[in-house]
C-alpha cells in the first residue's frame, strides 16, 4: 500500500515538474519539516495576521459556535498542530463528559507529535483518533460516523484548494455530512492588494517554508536544485473570470523565480529540467494560492457545493471570517 502511495505521489510531482509552467502541488510543501516551518511562520511573521486574528475570533466566540451542538465528534481537515483547535475543544469539553477529536493531516509524524501534545493538555475528557491522509481520504474515513459531526477547516486551508478541485471537495463534504452535522470554515476576507502582498512577502519567515520544497525534491527524488538559483516571488491577481466555481476570484501567486538560466537533474525520474532566467516555479497548482474572499462571493461558492451559511463571525477590522455551514440538497444548487 505504501509503495502504491509513493508511486502515485511521484506521478503527481512529475506531472507538475514537466508542466508549463512548472509547479508542485501545495500539499507537497507540508511534509513534517514544512508543517513545522509553516506553524512557526503563522505565529512569528509580523505581517501574517491570519493565525492571530482567527485565534482571537475563536477565543471570543467558541462557546457560541458550539452552543447548540450536542454530543458531536470534532473532525479537523488539515489539522496541522491543532493549536487553535484547542479553543474549540475546551468549549466542547465544558459541555460534554467526553469529546472525540479526529485530526486529519498528510504529515503523519507531525500529526502524531501534535496528538501527544494535545493529550498532555487535555488529560481527561478527550479521545483523539488521528487519521493520516488527504482531504478526500479523511472525508471517506469520517463519513460513516453515526454521531453528530462538527467538521472544521481552519486557517484559510479551503482557500488553497485548486479552484478546479474546489467544487468536488465541497460536494464530498456535503455527502459526508448528515442533516445535524456542521462545517466551520475560516477565510481571509482581506481584498487589499498592497496589504496581501506584504503579508506573503516577508522573506525571513516565508523563504524557509517555500525553499524547503527544493530540499524535499532533492531528498525524495534525487534532484539537484540549488537554492541560490531562485528568489521568492509574490503577486496578487484580480481575475474577471465569471465562469468558474468562484466568480471574479482574487488570489495570491507564490513562486520561486529563477535568477539565471540553468538545468536541474532529477535522477529518480530520469529527467532534466530546464529553467530560463525569470521563469517561475509555482508552489501551488495552476498558479493559484490562497483565495481572498468577500462574503457574497464565498456564500455563492458554497451554495454550488451544496452548503449554506448559517452564521458568520469576524474581527473588528473585518479582515478574517469564520462561517458555520449546514448541508443543503445538491439538486437545489443546480
Amino acid at each position: 500500500m505504501l509503495c502504491l502511495l509513493l508511486r502515485i505521489m511521484e506521478t503527481v510531482i512529475k506531472k507538475g515538474l514537466l508542466s508549463t509552467p512548472k509547479y508542485v502541488p501545495n500539499w507537497y510543501l507540508y511534509d513534517t519539516h514544512g508543517s513545522s516551518l509553516f506553524a512557526k511562520l503563522a505565529v512569528e511573521s509580523p505581517y501574517y495576521h491570519l493565525y492571530r486574528t482567527e485565534k482571537s475570533i475563536l477565543e471570543q466566540n467558541a462557546d457560541e459556535i458550539v452552543s447548540d451542538l450536542e454530543d458531536v465528534v470534532l473532525c479537523e481537515l488539515g489539522a496541522g498542530s491543532s493549536t487553535k483547535t484547542t479553543i474549540l475543544l475546551s468549549a466542547l469539553v465544558k459541555r460534554n463528559t467526553t469529546v472525540t477529536f479526529i485530526p486529519i493531516d498528510q504529515a503523519k509524524d507531525f500529526l502524531e507529535d501534535s496528538v501527544k501534545i494535545l493529550l498532555q493538555r487535555f488529560n481527561i475528557g478527550l479521545v483523539v483518533k488521528p487519521f493520516a491522509g488527504d482531504y478526500i481520504d479523511g472525508l471517506k474515513h469520517i463519513k460513516d460516523i453515526h454521531q453528530n459531526k462538527l467538521i472544521i477547516w481552519l486557517g484559510t486551508s479551503i482557500s488553497n484548494v485548486p479552484m478546479k478541485d474546489l467544487k468536488s471537495i465541497l460536494v464530498h463534504i456535503n455527502k459526508t455530512m448528515g442533516d445535524n452535522d456542521r462545517l466551520l470554515v475560516g477565510i481571509d476576507i482581506t481584498q487589499d492588494k498592497e496589504e496581501v502582498v506584504t503579508m506573503y512577502s516577508h522573506v525571513q519567515t516565508w523563504a524557509p517554508f517555500n525553499f524547503n520544497v527544493l530540499t524535499r525534491l532533492n531528498r525524495e527524488f534525487g534532484a539537484d536544485f540549488k537554492h541560490a538559483n531562485f528568489v521568492m516571488y509574490t503577486n496578487y491577481v484580480v481575475s474577471d473570470d465569471k465562469d468558474g466555481i468562484v466568480e471574479s476570484p482574487q488570489y495570491v501567486q507564490h513562486a520561486l523565480k529563477s535568477t539565471c538560466q540553468h538545468h536541474v537533474r532529477v535522477d529518480d525520474m530520469d529527467e532534466i529540467l530546464h529553467f530560463e532566467e525569470g521563469e517561475l516555479f509555482y508552489c501551488n497548482e495552476l498558479e493559484h494560492l490562497s483565495l481572498k474572499w468577500n462574503w457574497k462571493q464565498f456564500a455563492d461558492t458554497m451554495k454550488k457545493g451544496g452548503l449554506h451559511i448559517e452564521k458568520t463571525w469576524s474581527d473588528s477590522g473585518n479582515k478574517f471570517g469564520l462561517a458555520r455551514l449546514r448541508k443543503i440538497n445538491l439538486f437545489n444548487t443546480i
